[in-house]
């Protein structure tokens, strides 16, 4: 069976795959790119779930695919939730001018007042009925100022996790972060629901 992801972002792919492959291994997943989709849409939203649903649906109507997107943000409780659901676009530059960024807004605050959490939502959606199913995940932990590990992407290098305190996201191998990931809580719970969505 083939599942469109909503997205040309390579690590996304790479983790969604891996995932996938553990809870779906009768899945093929298909970014964009290889199924010749060349559109982009706008997350203009103002929630995560508007943003993962407008996705899955415009490209579940554009490939007649079952699609699957998805769209995450990282809430800081001290910066009154920011950088939020527009993690990415919060600041310009790369993800390391972003994580500094970060870290130069909460210098003044102590480390044990850097909560935040990670949110995704995940929207399924299927054009021979026209349903969206959604499935949300959430991760808890700290703001670090110190970068550590290297398979991270986005802000995983300075987010401790509430789960193995000490670790940073990133220095976590891949199958403990697979399991307390926002993604793959999503993940966990989809795959209670798929013989219904398929």
């Amino acid at each position: 069976m083939e599942i469109l992801l909503g997205t040309n972002n390579e690590n996304k792919l790479r983790q969604f795959r891996r995932m996938f492959s553990k809870f779906f291994p009768e899945v093929r997943l298909f970014s964009l790119l290889e199924k010749g989709i060349e559109d982009d849409i706008e997350e203009d939203g103002e929630t995560l779930l508007e943003n993962a649903s407008k996705k899955a649906r415009f490209f579940g109507e554009k490939s007649k695919m079952l699609t699957l997107s998805d769209d995450t943000g990282l809430f800081v409780d001290a910066l009154n939730g920011d950088p939020g659901m527009h993690a990415k676009r919060w600041h310009k530059g790369t993800e390391k001018d972003r994580n500094l960024k970060l870290i130069e807004r909460l210098k003044d605050v102590p480390e044990n007042e850097r909560t935040c959490h990670y949110l995704g939502v995940l929207a399924v959606y299927n054009p021979k009925n026209g349903k969206i199913w959604v499935y949300e995940g959430k991760t808890e932990g700290w703001i670090s100022d110190q970068f550590r590990g290297e398979s991270g992407f986005g802000y995983d290098a300075i987010f401790k996790t509430k789960k193995y305190p000490g670790c940073h996201y990133a220095e976590l191998d891949h199958a403990k972060k697979d399991w307390i990931s926002h993604r793959g809580r999503g993940i966990r719970k989809l795959a209670k629901e798929i013989e219904n969505i398929l």
